[in-house]
């Protein structure tokens, strides 16, 4: 959800208004009795704060460049996810505005919606990656993945609540989730909130397996679930509006080459062909009439023709 010209205004303004009232102080006080002493002694604590403001806003900015690198991490390793994460982060966004949630604590679920599957760096890419329905023990280790998670963001400070919802985010609320079974108040509100959104954008997805669902049916599954699965303050209904405006998009199948190796054959296959051209080119037999009689030409054999690997089947670790 984008922030209002009148929430956005104060900010772009602030640092100009704040410079033009230090210049008018400046005239001021540096014509009073006690002159340029006292317009130091007054500058000073404007100009700390901005200089602290600023410092804050780089903070940010470092915060959001950190989130953005994990993100694409596993973006690069999970390519049937792609958008994953930043469609999970927005959902939750929307759905903690129709909760009443703070800004301070809709920024944090944002972080936690980005980050919920962070963990999937520790799994391995061929669990990852399989087409088809994962084995009792693949299984066993991708559910892993929130524990890992959670240590990956272990010393990252600002995240705060969002810690404990990509631990807890594939918990249940009657206690048959995982990793550590809770159940009903015991998991974390962010985690709760998170849960909601994955689930939804997982089904409004395509994955190797199967194929996306529609977004009413997406829609009645959550509401089938609310109470069992998910918390009914979420799932009874104040996430239907903010949710479906996140769906359309969808992760691009792994099947076109993306990788650097296949990159580097079709390059090199078009410098052959580049090199080839300037050499005298044979005849093909099609276009040399034959003298003989009418089905008496012979056939050439066919050359096999040369695949490039496809880049998206599923690596080893």
């Amino acid at each position: 959800m984008h922030r209002s010209v009148y929430e956005l205004l104060p900010l772009a303004l602030g640092p100009h208004l704040v410079h033009a009232l230090a210049g008018l102080m400046t005239a001021v006080l540096w014509r009073s009795p006690y002159g340029p002493l006292s317009a130091l002694l007054v500058l000073l604590p404007v100009y700390l704060s901005c200089w602290v403001f600023a410092r804050y806003h780089r903070e940010q900015a470092a915060h959001r460049a950190t989130i953005r690198a994990l993100v694409h991490a596993v973006d690069i390793k999970d390519t049937y996810t792609r958008g994953h994460s930043e469609r999970v982060g927005r959902a939750s966004v929307l759905i903690a505005r129709e909760l009443g949630m703070d800004d301070r604590r809709v920024e944090g679920l944002r972080f936690a919606g980005i980050l919920h599957d962070i963990g999937k760096l520790g799994v391995p890419t061929r669990v990852l990656r399989k087409d088809g329905p994962l084995t009792p023990e693949e299984r066993r280790i991708m559910e892993l993945h929130p524990e890992y998670g959670h240590e990956i963001v272990r010393g990252i400070g600002f995240l705060d609540e969002a810690r404990d919802a990509i631990l807890h985010h594939h918990e249940r609320l009657d206690g048959s989730g995982y990793p550590y079974g809770l159940s009903g108040s015991r998991i974390p509100e962010f985690a709760r909130v998170v849960a909601v959104a994955d689930a939804f954008d997982a089904m409004t997805s395509t994955r190797s397996y199967r194929r996306a669902r529609p977004v009413p049916a997406a829609l009645a599954e959550l509401k089938r679930c609310a109470g069992s699965q998910f918390d009914p303050r979420i799932g009874g209904g104040a996430w239907t509006v903010p949710c479906a405006g996140t769906a359309g998009a969808r992760p691009t199948p792994p099947s076109r080459p993306t990788n650097r190796a296949s990159r580097t054959y079709r390059v090199s296959r078009r410098a052959r062909g580049r090199a080839a051209a300037g050499a005298p080119r044979a005849l093909a037999s099609r276009t040399v009439r034959w003298p003989g009689p009418p089905g008496t030409r012979p056939r050439c054999p066919r050359a096999r023709s040369r695949r490039s690997p496809v880049p998206g089947r599923p690596g080893t670790v």
